[in-house]
């Protein structure tokens, strides 16, 4: 049997729909005809950022200390210093008595095989951060490697990591390790639009989850119609730096001041950009700008005047002067 639907209800679910639908118009629709129809924008003083999300691979020479005998074993320094190549870092009595956990590091050693920079040995095989942690990537995450890592596959490892800090070591096992901080470099990969703002050469800073970090951008390739693989050379302190492997990062490229102003007002005439700034006489005239930055929706613009190519002093938009939204 069907429920017939009285007047009053027909009339309540009609004025529903009709409010939806006006509260659709307001928050979907009339946004983006107001912006269409708003015709000029007033040139202001700002900040353009220009930055780029993505996943950091730690990029290291890394040389792993393993016992030469089964002992008990005592750390000299501790995790996070920096020493020097031949500074003692650990001792162990052979004497002590083994834990008996002749297993526990395989996973991770077995991962090292064939590496170069293990060493049976006490001493710093190098200068550079002392950790006790290792990720059996130590022989892949490296410098003469890093033009090579292929982007599924490090996409597609777990970065878990041992803590190598205990009371008894077993002849074998692996003690400490040092990580090169003179120079090292960051892995990421980018998409062709983004890369224009990451020159080879220029520096950036990367946001890392333990503070910011500056860099330069030591080389972009090519390696699909648009993927981009860049690496980041560093040579600063970085809290995290030895136990690091795979993190979340922003790199910003530049943070740039000047007048801030829609790409849509952009136009070029005689091969010269510029914008039309309205007159004292209510006219629209075109005036030459030089691009500091952009983000690809908004630029960030010189003030007042520039030199430009051929050294000649221009004058070009100030702070406060209303401009075409869309000349063309």
């Amino acid at each position: 049997m069907k429920t017939k639907l009285t007047k009053k209800t027909k009339r309540a679910i009609c004025i529903y729909v009709i409010i939806l639908l006006i509260l659709y118009v307001v928050v979907e629709i009339l946004p983006r005809v107001t912006d269409i129809f708003e015709t000029t924008q007033v040139l202001e003083p700002g900040t353009l950022t220009l930055s780029y999300e993505t996943t950091g691979y730690f990029i290291k020479n890394e040389s792993i200390g393993v016992a030469e005998e089964t002992g008990e074993i005592q750390y000299l320094v501790s995790s996070g210093t920096a020493v020097k190549k031949g500074h003692e870092v650990v001792s162990v009595d052979p004497s002590g008595k083994s834990s008996g956990e002749q297993t526990r590091f395989s996973e991770y050693m077995d991962k090292l095989k064939g590496y170069e920079e293990i060493y049976k040995e006490y001493t710093a095989p190098i200068s550079g951060v002392f950790s006790l942690t290792i990720d059996g990537y130590e022989d892949y995450f490296t410098p003469e490697n890093m033009e090579k890592i292929k982007r599924e596959t490090v996409e597609g490892l777990s970065y878990k990591s041992a803590n190598l800090e205990r009371n008894s070591v077993i002849s074998g096992e692996p003690i400490f390790k040092v990580s090169g901080d003179d120079a090292w470099y960051i892995l990421c990969w980018m998409d062709g639009k983004s890369v224009e703002n990451y020159p080879e050469g220029n520096d950036v800073v990367l946001q890392l989850p333990d503070g910011d970090v500056e860099a330069d951008v030591y080389k972009v390739i090519k390696e699909g119609k648009d993927e981009y693989r860049v690496i980041f050379h560093l040579d600063v302190y970085y809290e995290s730096f030895a136990e690091s492997r795979a993190e979340d990062m922003t790199v910003v490229a530049s943070d740039n001041y000047g007048l801030i102003v829609d790409n849509g007002a952009i136009v070029e005439k005689d091969g010269n950009e510029g914008v039309y700034i309205k007159n004292k006489n209510g006219r629209y005239i075109f005036k030459r700008i030089k691009v500091i930055s952009t983000d690809g929706e908004e630029s960030v613009i010189e003030d007042a005047s520039f030199t430009d190519e051929d050294g000649n002093q221009v004058d070009t938009a100030d702070v406060y002067d209303e401009v075409l939204k869309h000349p063309e």
